[in-house]
């Protein structure tokens, strides 16, 4: 009898050790990802109103939108962004939108344009470039000197995620 007792007592010190290895041990990798991360090591978060910001400071050097364009970005969470762009002053400006789709190509970040109501103001897909630019610079700035590739584009209400593996 006092044999079988210990024997249980071994037993159950024993699954409370795994559990505790499995519990405590924070390398313990449980083979997915629950937030469904593409696997890089960097991650830069971009708000609707930091896209905005950046993509405002960007349309001058294009002709046709002046020197402070009005732009209002919104992401959703199905992967699209939509961008309103207000050119000119109360009574005589105008107002032009386009609607990107992010997906990531060789690599790297490229904006494939969905719909565009732009009129004489610019080609689509020559807009789409000026707005990857800043986000590339800043994917550039974190990576430094060394080379990477975006591996995962997260949009959510109001935030456009992207990871890259250095």
């Amino acid at each position: 009898m006092k044999s079988l007792l210990l024997f249980i007592l071994g037993g159950l010190c024993g699954v409370i050790a795994t559990v505790l290895f499995f519990t405590v041990d924070p390398s313990f990798d449980s083979g997915s990802n629950a937030d469904g991360s593409g696997g890089g090591n960097v991650t830069l978060s971009l708000s609707e109103a930091a896209l905005a910001s950046l993509i405002a400071d960007e349309l001058p050097t294009m002709a046709g939108f002046g020197e402070t364009p009005q732009v209002e970005t919104t992401v959703g969470a199905n992967g699209i962004i939509r961008i309103d762009i207000g050119v000119g002053g109360l009574g005589v400006g105008l107002r032009s939108s386009i609607t990107v789709n992010p997906n990531i190509v060789d690599g790297r970040l490229k904006f494939d344009v969905v719909e565009a109501r732009l009129g004489e103001l610019a080609v689509p897909e020559e807009l789409a470039r000026v707005m990857e630019r800043p986000i590339e610079q800043r994917l550039d700035s974190l990576a430094g000197e060394v080379e990477y590739r975006v591996t995962h584009i997260r949009t959510t209400e109001r935030r456009l995620t992207l990871e890259i593996q250095i």
